[in-house]
């Protein structure tokens, strides 16, 4: 088995994720209800989608964990989120593999009103995307999903969006703690991957995302990653074991006022 070297991990890990991401709705969808509180399954969903719509803003700050192959990503995030059209999201990936260089530079996708950009942080020009949507899709992977689910349930994208499932099939499961917050737990399984999110029965906003998937499952998305992202020609063949993502969310506060310049990154100022 070839050994992932450091240039490999960023693009492997990022399509996956990608991929997951995209697939992880129809698990969910696939799955058996079996309410364990008061509130149905498409009440609490309702909640959490109407939670979402009434923000004026939202921040929080979390990480995104993200096992494979026994190497672990973790990618440290802060999400700022304002009504219509501003947000930046912003990461930063340290390794657990003492092979890999250091990761010093920050990387960010964001709009302050002006266009929408991404930012790898090389110290090149942004780039800039075509509309807010698509400037979040081509960052999700990367940033280990924090520009995927909560910026799409803050904005209503179809990306990622946690709500697309809503009128279908979920499995209950019992409640969790992330936190402090008293959590509902959902969870789906579906092509070797099996998706859980925990939403606060307290404000109904998503404090937890975590996708499993086995070999199989990585191998099938990774033919559809390489769909999107040719591999190159001397990428070597890597035998994979399964994958297991965590993206927890902490620190929310909404309906702070902001101003365009509070999205504005530092590399852009």
């Amino acid at each position: 088995m070839h050994r992932i070297t450091s240039n490999n991990r960023r693009l492997i890990l990022g399509a996956c994720i990608s991929v997951l991401l995209a697939v992880a709705p129809a698990a969910a969808a696939r799955a058996q209800d079996t309410s364990q509180s008061q509130l149905t399954k498409e009440e609490i969903f309702q909640r959490s989608k109407a939670a979402y719509a009434a923000l004026t803003s939202y921040s929080d700050e979390g990480k995104s964990v993200v096992t494979l192959n026994g190497l672990t990503i973790t990618r440290a995030f802060t999400i700022r989120l304002s009504r219509p059209n501003l947000y930046r999201i912003a990461w930063q990936d340290s390794y657990s593999d003492p092979a890999a260089a250091p990761l010093k530079r920050a990387m960010v996708v964001w709009s302050s009103g002006s266009g929408d950009f991404l930012d790898m942080g090389y110290g090149k020009e942004a780039e800039k995307h075509k509309n807010l949507e698509d400037a979040l899709a081509g960052a999700t992977g990367i940033s280990g999903g924090a520009a995927g689910e909560i910026p799409a349930a803050f904005f209503n994208t179809e990306w990622a969006n946690p709500f697309c499932c809503l009128a279908r099939g979920l499995k209950q499961q019992a409640d969790e703690k992330v936190g402090d917050a008293d959590c509902y737990v959902f969870a789906g399984e579906s092509n070797g991957n099996t998706r859980t999110i925990w939403i606060s029965k307290q404000d109904f906003l998503v404090r937890q995302i975590r996708n499993v998937t086995t070999a199989a499952g990585m191998k099938a998305a990774m033919e559809r990653a390489a769909k999107v992202v040719p591999p190159e020609p001397d990428e070597p063949n890597i035998e994979l074991t399964g994958s297991t993502s965590v993206e927890t969310h902490s620190n929310i506060v909404v309906n702070q006022r902001f101003v365009e310049a509070d999205f504005v990154p530092a590399s852009s100022r």
